[in-house]
């Protein structure tokens, strides 16, 4: 078991370095066909083309020559910020790589350079919190606001963008021969607020006229139709009494009728009687209607009522 463990971790030993030499031979390999493909391009030049084949060599492996390649096409094809920077920056890296010949090329280039750049100013009044601005899609940091920066000239894309703002964008562009050029970045308006939802119509819910209106509402209905039909025996009485007249109250004696005279008058009596009870059972309803009705509560529950009339008053018996 153990000559078998000390194999695995001999083959371990002797496999990593292969894997890692194998990685690095693929990326040494993209590295040197990029710097090549931008040697040849520039041999033609086509400056323009060439310079991101350098770039791409030196972001795979950081190499001074291929820096100072990048830099040097970057100065032929008229980009005098972005050579300045990467010749600065092979002076510090080659100066660490204990390259001096190298370090003073590159010091000597970014010197020479220096006093050509043009240089671009941002300035931000009154930003809007939470404010983000780009130049060429690239974030400016805020502490860059009101610092002349190198900036290639040409033209540039400039954003600036906030929380609950509306966006600005807008082009600069940028001269030759050292221009100092300022320029600001307006204040962003406050972006328009939505618009809320609709609301859904509220349906208020019907509560109808509650048990006692109800009720009361049956009542007063009962007592004038009591009325009417009062009012119709008490024209019918007096129709009969006046028909039974001629036979009626001989000798002077009230009532004293004969022969057709006595239904007449009989009827007419009870007529008159159940008249009376009529109007003044259904005037106690309408009357007891109202009162019934001014006084009920408002209420969305459905009466439990009945009523009746047994020929002398009304009754109403329910839940209210």
């Amino acid at each position: 078991m153990r000559r078998r463990t000390m194999g695995l971790l001999v083959c371990a030993a002797l496999l990593a370095p292969a894997s890692t030499a194998f990685a690095q031979q693929d990326n040494s390999a993209a590295v040197e066909a990029l710097f090549t493909e931008g040697k040849r391009l520039e041999g033609e030049g086509r400056f323009a083309q060439a310079c991101p084949k350098f770039l791409a060599s030196y972001n795979l492996e950081h190499r001074v020559g291929t820096l100072l390649n990048l830099a040097d096409c970057y100065e032929k094809n008229g980009q005098l910020a972005s050579a300045w920077a990467r010749f600065t920056e092979a002076r510090t890296l080659a100066a660490r790589g204990n390259q001096p010949e190298r370090a003073q090329f590159a010091g000597e280039h970014a010197a020479a350079l220096a006093p050509k750049l043009s240089k671009l100013t941002i300035a931000v009044t009154n930003p809007a919190p939470g404010l983000a601005v780009k130049i060429d899609g690239q974030p400016v940091d805020a502490a860059a606001f009101g610092v002349a920066v190198p900036m290639d000239a040409g033209k540039h894309t400039l954003e600036a963008t906030a929380p609950d703002h509306v966006p600005f964008k807008g082009e600069i562009t940028v001269g030759g021969s050292a221009e100092q050029k300022t320029t600001t970045v307006p204040e962003l308006a406050a972006a328009p607020k939505a618009a809320p939802p609709p609301e859904t119509p509220r349906v208020e819910e019907s509560r109808g006229l509650g048990g006692r209106k109800v009720a009361a509402l049956i009542v007063g209905g009962v007592g004038i139709a009591a009325i009417g039909v009062g009012a119709y025996f008490g024209v019918t009485a007096l129709g009969k009494n006046s028909d039974s007249s001629p036979y009626c109250n001989l000798g002077g004696v009230k009532n004293n009728c004969y022969g057709a005279g006595v239904t007449d008058r009989n009827d007419a009596v009870s007529d008159a009687s159940l008249s009376t009870i009529l109007l003044g059972a259904g005037a106690a309803a309408v009357i007891g209607g109202a009162v019934l009705f001014l006084t009920a509560p408002s209420s969305s529950s459905a009466p439990a009522a009945s009523v009746g009339f047994d020929g002398r008053m009304v009754s109403v018996a329910g839940r209210f």
